[in-house]
């Protein structure tokens, strides 16, 4: 492996698991922010694409839920210097938090597949797609 695909690794590894914990901690611009100007993100079978639609699906989430995504099993594959794909697996955990301050624990609902598309942009990468898909209800 050579240093770009050394790169191209981390920097896409770190996109993965950023659109989910940025989303998780309610940092909505920042998660958009990782796409590409015209990235989509299918998101409850319904695409959205650009930041400003990414951003206002974010923004329809509820203030009073809480979600954390466990994300595993990244694999990178990179296509030519400008291009990459991965896929993980993900686990969503929701709640709304009781007055003690906890979130209290239900099984999960279900684990899915994560499809992402990634492509270089002004010299750093961002995701260009983005598509959940459940795999075990």
């Amino acid at each position: 492996m050579n240093q770009s695909e050394i790169e191209c690794q981390i920097a896409c590894q770190r996109l993965v698991v950023a659109s989910y914990s940025l989303m998780d901690l309610g940092q909505y611009p920042e998660t958009a922010a990782l796409f590409c100007v015209d990235g989509m993100w299918l998101r409850g079978g319904k695409p959205y694409t650009g930041h400003e639609a990414i951003l206002a699906s974010l923004n329809e989430r509820s203030p009073d839920d809480t979600s954390r995504h466990l994300i595993t099993n990244i694999l990178v594959t990179q296509h030519g210097e400008d291009e990459a794909e991965a896929t993980a697996m993900f686990v969503p955990l929701r709640g709304k938090h009781a007055e003690d301050g906890m979130v209290p624990m239900a099984p999960p609902a279900m684990i899915g597949q994560l499809a992402y598309q990634f492509r270089r942009e002004g010299g750093a990468w961002k995701i260009s797609a983005l598509r959940p898909q459940p795999l075990f209800k």
